[in-house]
């Protein structure tokens, strides 16, 4: 068993608006839900930014001594192209139409790339990734309890959650039926509900047709489930009818969260989540490939409707190493926007590679059971920074910090740096120490002469010498103290 911090984590919950000292279920464990892509396209950088957000989460836990067990899950089916009106084609459906592929190929083959893809941004796998199409089963069950439950209805081989039999719907987003039927979230839409008794209800199974490659068998016919049903179904079968942390993008807090929490407390009677956690969106702007807002604002949301997508694979086309990207994540608290563009990667490329050469002047040497108080001292203040709702902005300035930390020694500074990416995950453990440059008896000579040249201001004999130096494959410094060579 884990030994648990005595230093506490507290986290933002979406659910009641303000910061909770985090306190799980059954410590040690802490069982996390993440909503993962829905694989019919490639995943593009604005979602791994929410995974990157869970990945940090539990690295944070996990470095407090919690035994963490995070279920993502795979969105093979169900997702229709407008869900919070629930209008369009089924995602998987249309791309499988579209281009004459089957829907179980395509989802194969990104469900493939996203993990590549997530393992190239150190995102660590999930303990678990359920697919949506492989429990089919626990979602007609959950279906049913519902209908029997009086919360759900049938309608013509649909099955739709009746939002007025659950009187707290709207808890998580403030998107209540009062706030719905005034016309909140763009729902005078769905002022003509056809089969539905409301328009704020929501689907949980969908009248399949004979076009679709993926249809199910059921009490009410052949079709589909609704998009929301599957990680009710998933998270509740994998971590109990009530479990620690829920994660996602803000866009999925509504309607989709929303309605997780009505069917899995519909079905339980108790709140299925006890901290959810949303993070914000990434932002495009200032780059050549960029769209435009209605206002002309080239700084919005990411995403394919707006044709500004940017995949792992554009990084590397672009010559941006993954590991700089999760950088530039660092930066910002995952509670608040952050900017892309052209200079702002450019930079955290930048201060990555210094970040590296700096701790390749460190030394690797045996850690000892003890830290210095220096570096006890910058250990805390990391922890405290991490424990704090995800303050990783602050616990980067402290790595930064620490590895030119002239008060602790350089060998103790190189694993408390990598003590702290543990958390941070930039891979900075790749990092080599540099080699002792060897230095002939012939180079410490043409350093000497350009001292004496330089000294007496030979400035021409000093750049020969130089050049001489270069040719021979050193980079040459000019300090106070002479010529260095690197």
């Amino acid at each position: 068993m884990s030994t648990i911090t005595d230093k506490p984590v507290y986290i933002y919950n979406t659910l009641t608006r303000k910061r909770e000292l985090f306190q799980p279920l059954n410590p040690p464990g802490v069982g996390i839900y993440s909503c993962g892509p829905t694989v019919y396209k490639d995943i593009h950088v604005g979602n791994f930014r929410t995974f990157m957000m869970t990945d940090w989460l539990r690295r944070m836990l996990e470095y407090n001594g919690y035994d963490v067990y995070l279920v993502r899950n795979i969105t093979d089916v169900g997702h229709l192209q407008n869900d919070d009106v629930e209008s369009g084609e089924d995602k998987l459906e249309y791309e499988a139409r579209t281009t004459g592929r089957s829907a179980y190929d395509i989802a194969q083959r990104y469900t493939e790339q996203y993990m590549r893809d997530a393992a190239e941004l150190n995102i660590l796998p999930p303990h678990l990734s359920p697919k949506a199409t492989d429990h089919i089963g626990e979602m007609l069950e959950m279906t049913q309890a519902l209908v029997e439950k009086g919360l759900a209805y049938i309608a013509d081989g649909n099955v739709y959650y009746d939002v007025a039999h659950f009187p707290e719907y709207g808890k998580l987003s403030g998107n209540t039926v009062e706030n719905l039927r005034a016309g909140g979230h763009g729902r005078e839409q769905m002022e003509v509900a056809e089969d539905k008794r409301s328009p704020e209800d929501f689907a949980l199974w969908k009248k399949g047709d004979e076009g679709r490659q993926m249809n199910w068998g059921s009490p009410w016919g052949s079709g589909f489930p609704g998009w929301h049903i599957e990680c009710s179904a998933m998270a509740t079968k994998y971590l109990g009818e009530q479990f620690d942390i829920h994660t996602g993008g803000l866009d999925l807090m509504f309607p989709h969260h929303e309605d997780e929490i009505a069917q899995s407390q519909g079905t339980f009677g108790k709140e299925p989540v006890k901290y959810w956690v949303h993070g914000e969106f990434l932002i495009i702007g200032n780059r050549k490939m960029k769209a435009s807002n209605e206002n002309g604002d080239d700084s919005i949301k990411m995403s394919r409707s707006k044709g500004n997508v940017l995949l792992v694979s554009t990084l590397k086309e672009e010559g941006i190493d993954p590991m700089a990207f999760r950088y530039l994540m660092l930066t910002a608290h995952y509670r608040s926007k952050i900017n892309y563009t052209d200079d702002s990667i450019q930079a955290a490329q930048n201060a990555l590679n210094n970040l590296r050469d700096d701790l390749a002047e460190l030394p690797i040497t045996e850690q000892t059971a003890n830290w210095s108080e220096e570096a006890q001292r910058v250990r805390d203040a990391f922890r405290e920074a991490i424990n704090n709702d995800l303050d990783l902005p602050t616990a980067l300035v402290l790595t930064r910090e620490t590895v030119r930390n002239a008060k602790i020694e350089p060998a103790e500074r190189r694993h408390l740096v990598l003590d702290f990416d543990r958390v941070l995950g930039l891979r900075l453990d790749t990092v080599e120490p540099k080699k002792p440059l060897e230095i002939s008896d012939e180079v410490k000579e043409i350093v000497r002469q350009r001292d004496e040249a330089r000294a007496a201001k030979n400035w021409k004999r000093s750049d020969q010498l130089r050049d001489e130096l270069k040719a021979l494959g050193f980079e040459v410094r000019d300090t106070p103290r002479g010529t260095e060579l690197a």
